[in-house]
């Protein structure tokens, strides 16, 4: 039985106990001790889940299958003749990046698995100068998300100056002639910076020189490959309204540049990002009146947001997700290409410089899929690089050529340059594993048509069958048609997994998270709630079978879900998740997120929170669900205090099944080495597995 101390809050008139407050603490003698406690239960639970060994092995062959497709993880970044990407490999921990060079072969620049055997040192970021001679590249450890920052000649891996240290994950961009970099950092407390290092100036990184500051906690920056601009974008918090500055770096010390504000969206929640073509193009994609974005041309010598000229909105529930500038070869006219998502379906287009559409483009899938990462060369360049994915397709690089306005599959060779490479390849074979994808929708409780994914083995007869329901529903994010070994291995054992759209989610554009976010946030619950009893009234599932699962903000949805609804779910995957809404901001980066929740010093937001607050709707008595609750030991993003604290609530409380905590030492909130999320996601799929009934036949292996 977990110590249950007497803490009680009064905030506002409300009174609030919280008797796990004493689990806030990462370094308590107590909470190592209930830790180990919390070991041997799971040790002990997980021997009846006897079918790890078939989601390990399911999940080995999917993820080697995706590896196995394509060498190439990522977009290629040109520089000049030489081209950097990410490869992966069946069998890899961590994927390495890779340098080619026409004519001289490729070289391993970075290599996370021999900086650390151990696996736990991952590659976060990384930017080549635009020269391509220099890399400047951030790497962290045990998931502390405090990456340092190196910077490398390519050629022969020489160190330049020590590290930096910026607090963050931070963005990198290179002044020309390989001289130097701004860069972002995030101290303790204090305003977020944006400082210049220079590198021919040996000097320590906490003297480089602050060319902006503010208390604003989200902060980008960027150049133009010609050197000519600077750009610094800040806002209160993830998708939020943010304020944009442009500075001319051509009549400004690049020590001091006079940065003019040209965007302000914090009063409004619009948002913009500027960017750069070729030719001194600038232009800038906006939510300004268009909740799925648009594209406008900015004049330099009048660049505020109020002079900007729109060139392309798209449809109604189209959503834009990105665009590059490319010249067309022979005439050097200026050319958009414009990725876009429409209820899950990847789309391509390009337009003249006058927004005007000239050709829709061909994707590589033929019904529900991704585009992402769209790139180009900077300069004048006439082709573009992206990935494409699906729920059973991994994700393979592509090229666009505005030679014949197709898209190709893409290669990466040694001797390839933007200028001679081959104009087609064969598409990367393997075996696409037997699933049915279904784009469908469904009435919340208000009627409001919500998007839902449904994966579903092929040729399965009539359910209901064993069913996993997942839901991002947060900060404007897309669940997104994407390779999943997860979902896949699933399905393979012969189980049922959904995907809800649900508003706070991005899914429908900025006015979709609105209506779930914020004061709004119970109706991403709602929204989920129908999801299930959807599921159910139309016989793809029963109570019985039904598992939730999800991991951070997802996390959260499902932890809501099984307080707001304990009998609608027979077993349910909560990981890395906020739970107590009340005290959230004072862990991990909860800060961060008030414009997503709302702020609990605030009487209205507190009544919002204490609604669906996961850890406070805790009732003892209630038959809850079987639960597992995955975390990290530490988790410097959402704080492991809310797994902990979560976890002994419904441990104390349930009536029902088996409540379970998987914990592991040496990760964090995002990216793992690849065995080890194998080895995470077989725990998750035959906990499901075995209190849904599910019982794995290998199809589609």
């Amino acid at each position: 039985m977990t110590r249950r101390d007497v803490v009680v809050d009064e905030v506002h008139g409300r009174r609030m106990e919280d008797p796990y407050r004493w689990l806030e603490d990462d370094e308590d003698a107590g909470c190592k001790e209930w830790l180990a406690d919390q070991e041997r239960w799971l040790a002990e639970q997980a021997d009846g889940w006897g079918t790890r060994p078939v989601f390990r092995k399911l999940l080995r062959h999917f993820v080697d299958a995706g590896s196995q497709a394509v060498s190439a993880v990522s977009p290629p970044v040109w520089r000049g003749r030489r081209r950097f990407f990410l490869r992966g490999g069946a069998g890899q921990e961590h994927p390495v990046l890779v340098a080619a060079t026409a004519g001289q072969g490729e070289r391993v620049v970075v290599d996370p698995s021999v900086l650390d055997p151990s696996g736990r040192t991952t590659l976060d970021a990384w930017r080549p100068s635009w020269s391509g001679r220099l890399l400047a590249f951030q790497v962290s450890s045990h998931g502390s998300e405090r990456p340092e920052l190196n910077v490398v000649d390519v050629a022969d891996g020489h160190r330049f100056g020590p590290p930096v240290r910026p607090g963050r994950g931070t963005p990198v961009a290179w002044l020309p002639g390989d001289a130097g970099f701004y860069y972002v950092t995030c101290p303790a407390n204090g305003d977020r910076q944006v400082r210049l290092r220079l590198l021919d100036t040996p000097q320590d990184p906490g003297e480089d020189p602050v060319v902006f500051a503010t208390e604003n906690r989200q902060l980008s920056v960027s150049t133009s490959a010609d050197g000519h601009w600077l750009m610094v974008s800040c806002a209160p918090g993830a998708q939020c309204g943010n304020q944009v500055y442009l500075a001319d770096l051509t009549a400004t010390p690049t020590h001091a540049p006079t940065l003019r504000r040209v965007h302000d969206g914090t009063a409004t929640g619009v948002q913009a990002l500027v960017k750069f073509g070729p030719r001194g193009l600038l232009y800038a994609i906006t939510t300004d009146g268009a909740p799925g974005g648009k594209i406008c041309r900015i004049v330099p010598d009048s660049p505020n947001a109020s002079a900007w000229t729109p060139l392309i909105t798209p449809d109604q529930d189209t959503l834009l997700s990105s665009c590059v500038a490319l010249v067309e070869p022979g005439t050097g006219s200026p050319r958009f290409l414009v990725s876009s998502a429409r209820r899950g379906v990847a789309g391509l287009s390009l337009h003249d410089s006058t927004g005007r559409l000239l050709a829709e483009v061909d994707t590589p899938g033929t019904g529900c899929g991704t585009v992402t990462r769209l790139t180009a060369p900077p300069g004048e360049a006439d082709q573009a690089w992206f990935i494409y994915g699906d729920f059973v397709t991994a994700p393979t690089v592509h090229r666009f050529s505005l030679h014949d306005q197709r898209c190709h599959p893409d290669v990466p060779v040694a001797d390839s340059d933007p200028a001679v490479s081959p104009s087609s390849a064969a598409d990367p074979s393997h075996k696409r594993p037997q699933a049915v994808v279904r784009q469908l929708s469904y009435p919340s409780e208000d009627g409001t048509d919500v998007p839902l994914f449904l994966i579903t083995p092929a040729g399965c007869g009539p359910g209901p069958r064993p069913t996993l329901l997942t839901a991002y529903g947060g900060f404007g994010a897309t669940a997104a048609p994407a390779y999943s070994a997860t979902i896949l291995a699933w399905v393979a054992a012969g189980g049922v997994y959904a995907i809800a759209g649900v508003r706070g989610g991005g899914e429908l554009g900025t006015t979709w998270h609105r209506a779930g976010s914020g004061m709004n946030k119970p109706t991403a619950f709602a929204d989920y709630a129908a999801a299930a009893r959807w599921l159910i009234a139309e016989g793809i599932t029963a109570r019985d079978q039904l598992a939730v699962k999800g991991s951070s903000h997802s996390g959260l949805m499902v932890a809501a879900a099984i307080t707001r609804d304990p009998g609608l779910y027979a077993a349910a995957v909560c990981s890395g998740a906020p739970t107590d809404m009340v005290r959230y901001p004072r862990l991990g980066m909860g800060q961060w997120w008030l414009n997503e929740f709302g702020d609990p010093g605030n009487p209205d937001h507190l009544d919002v929170l204490l609604g669906y607050s996961p850890y406070h709707r805790v009732r003892p008595g209630t038959r809850y669900p079987a639960v597992l609750m995955v975390t990290a030991r530490t988790d410097p993003r959402v704080g492991a205090a809310h797994t902990r604290k979560f976890t002994a609530a419904l441990q104390h409380a349930t009536a029902g099944k088996p409540v379970v905590l998987r914990c592991e030492d040496g990760v964090g909130h995002g990216p793992r080495a690849a065995s080890r999320s194998i080895e995470m996601e077989a725990d998750a799929l035959a906990f499901c597995a075995t209190h849904t009934g599910l019982q794995p036949g290998l199809a589609g292996m």
